[in-house]
Parts: structure tokens; sequence; C-alpha cells
């Protein structure tokens, strides 16, 4: 789909600067076979009707993994995200899709285009969160589900501890560039709220456990150094720095067998457009 016009504004065009440092690395590790998002794709698959000729819109797709899945299924997929390099990985693995880039307010379909929308932890990177689900609404036909999920309580997750370790490594933002407070969005109540805000009737809501495995230390750094916490880090004090101070936060998380296991969570919600 390289004839498809591209565009992104805003805060896309930060975190599409940020994501495609290392989308290769992003998408062998976090999104490959066994990612850490799996099991809460087969989670939300087994309650969002998704078979032959579903029309599915993943806003976030990112490196295009659930959007592989779901093609498995028999649906017809498109995918849309900020970061051209992780399209470009997403379209390698689903060569019939329809990807594009921009800016997740403003989506470039007509209303009424999908079955299934879905947006695994990326609606909240918008920097209006409201708007960005109206859209999803929007170009969700009416009845169809609408599908979400967030980071989950910060005490059930113990990957709380990695962003803890490079918190004091990050560089400050620029005075008046931080979001406005909200909602927690791992509470009970806040997704149901803000779904209703644009438009969006919820049905399903609840947290998912898994645990998040790693073959060894290299492999585990190697995905956790891809996302932008950690490139914003590595940026300001170099790799080695933060290569040192997650190793010393993962210690705890290693097996007798070498490998890395954390438990983690997340918090999903399935609305009605």
């Amino acid at each position: 789909m390289d004839d498809v016009e591209e565009r992104a504004g805003g805060s896309a065009t930060a975190q599409a600067e940020l994501w495609g440092q290392r989308a290769r690395d992003w998408a062998d590790v976090m999104e490959g076979w066994n990612g850490w998002g799996v099991p809460v794709y087969r989670h939300v698959l087994e309650r969002v009707p998704v078979g032959r000729d579903t029309a599915v819109l993943d806003v976030g797709c990112g490196a295009g993994r659930f959007c592989r899945i779901a093609a498995d299924r028999g649906a017809r997929i498109s995918g849309f995200d900020a970061t051209p390099a992780l399209v470009e990985i997403a379209r390698e693995r689903v060569p019939d899709g329809d990807f594009r880039v921009g800016d997740m307010e403003e989506l470039p379909w007509a209303e009424d285009s999908f079955d299934v929308v879905t947006g695994f932890n990326s609606f909240f990177i918008a920097s209006d969160m409201v708007r960005a689900l109206s859209e999803a609404r929007r170009v969700a036909r009416p009845g169809a589900s609408v599908a979400m999920s967030v980071f989950g309580r910060p005490e059930r997750c113990q990957s709380t501890a990695m962003f803890r370790a490079i918190g004091g490594l990050l560089p400050s933002k620029p005075a008046g560039d931080e979001k406005t407070a909200g909602p927690a969005l791992h509470e009970e109540g806040a997704l149901e709220a803000l779904a209703r805000e644009a438009g969006l009737t919820p049905q399903d809501a609840g947290y998912i456990g898994f645990v998040e495995s790693y073959p060894n230390l290299e492999t585990m750094l190697r995905g956790v150094m891809a996302a932008p916490p950690m490139v914003r880090a590595a940026r300001a004090v170099g790799d080695d720095a933060v290569r040192e101070a997650l190793t010393e936060s993962l210690r705890a998380f290693e097996t007798p067998t070498g490998s890395y296991a954390l438990e983690e969570e997340v918090r999903y919600l399935i609305a009605r457009s």
C-alpha cells in the first residue's frame, strides 16, 4: 500500500519518531510469535466475534501481530499507526491488509466501515483520547464492537520495576508539555466513562492477568529498549546506562533456567458503537 497517503501530525509525529527508532527489535520480540500481547488478543477474540470476512480495524496496530492473528481467522484486515517503520512490518505480515499511517484522532476511513475496531494499549497515547474513541465509533458500524486495553494496576505489573529504574534517567519534559492529570485508566469505571463520553456503550470490562516471558536477558533487553521511555532515556544518558539500570531491576525475575518471567496485567473494555 505504498501509494496510500501517509499523514501524521501533533503527538503522532513525536510518537512515530520514538517508536521508529528500534521498530524491528520491537516487532521481533514484543510482537513476536509469543509477544506480550498475545494472551490479551486471545482474551478479546474469545469475546468479540471475528471470523471469515469480518471487517477489522486495529488502531495503533504497530507491527501487526494482532492483525496477523485476526487474519488467520479469516478477517479482512485494516491497520492504522503513527509509525511508518512499524506499518511496513505489518504490511509484510499481512500482505492483503489495508494499512495506513497518521493520527488516530483523524482516521482516514468512511463512517460505518468496520464490524470490529480494536486498540490495544494505544488509545491513551492520543493527545485527546475521547476524540480518538469518537473516531473509532464513527468508523464502526452500528452495533459493532470497539475493544481496547490499557496497562493494569501498577502493583499487579512486575514491569513497574523497570519503569521505576529508569525514571531518574529520563529527561525532564519542557514546561507546559505535561498532559493535564486525568483519571487512572486502570481503575474500574475509568475506561467506561471515557467510552460513554465518546458515544460508545460499554458491554464488558475487567482485568487480564498473564505472564510475560523471555528466553534470556539479552532478548528481553532488545525488546524492552525499543519502547519509547527507554529510547528517550538512552538518548539522554546512553544505551549502557539504561541497560545497566534495567538489568539490575530485572534480576528478581530470572528463573533457574536463565529465562525471565514477569507477572503482568491489563484492563480491557469492550463497547458497542
